[in-house]
């Protein structure tokens, strides 16, 4: 499984982006200063925040993103083949649940957009590959007041056939100027490779805003 960058290398580049956007003469640093400064609100925030991840020695506090523990109404996007499908993370760290989400090779699962704050952050959820091939990748997705899109790549993730926390997820280090400013992001997960047959249960992010 692959590894997120380290907090200090996130905290020096996310400076460099605001200072060489500040630097910008005229329109062109005010324009840049907008589209990254300038985000679309979060769907939803959930208030439950708590250490899901201690027992793995990971003390950070961490919340669900929407829908993330796929029970009920979960309001992600399903594509190609992702569905939820009956079994659990065995740990049980939100509660009891029956549910998970289910995705084949080529199949794509998005989140609905919740709170983000930039710094020391990372995503982390619950996975095992039923295929035994094949790499779930992960995409941070944030869209701006007036609809652009922005595609970060949140890196590759690797499992074998039993549950297990992911690594911690973070924004490549190439790419992590553009969450200056963010306020919400959704996830993108897609299931690649032959073999590829992922099972996701609790995906949760850390740090967390308070509204």
């Amino acid at each position: 499984m692959r590894n997120g960058i380290g907090a200090t290398a996130r905290s020096i580049i996310g400076i460099a982006a605001v200072a060489c956007a500040l630097a910008l003469p005229g329109a062109a640093g005010a324009g840049l200063l907008s589209g990254i400064l300038s985000t679309s609100e979060a769907s939803y925030c959930d208030a439950d925040v708590n250490q899901y991840f201690k027992r793995w020695g990971d003390s950070a506090l961490y919340r669900l993103v929407p829908g993330g523990s796929f029970e009920g109404t979960h309001g992600w996007r399903l594509a190609n083949g992702a569905k939820v499908v009956s079994g659990n993370e065995p740990w049980y760290v939100k509660g009891y649940g029956s549910r998970s989400l289910y995705l084949p090779a080529g199949s794509t699962a998005t989140s609905p957009t919740t709170c983000f704050d930039f710094g020391d952050w990372h995503a982390r959820f619950f996975v095992r590959n039923r295929g035994g091939g094949g790499s779930l990748e992960v995409d941070i997705l944030v869209r701006s007041l007036v609809g652009v899109l922005s595609v970060i790549d949140g890196g590759t993730v690797r499992a074998d056939g039993t549950w297990d926390p992911s690594p911690r997820v973070s924004a490549l280090v190439t790419n992590v100027g553009g969450l200056v400013g963010t306020e919400a992001v959704s996830f993108r997960l897609k299931a690649k490779g032959s073999g590829a047959a992922f099972q996701v249960d609790d995906v949760f992010l850390d740090p967390f805003r308070s509204r």
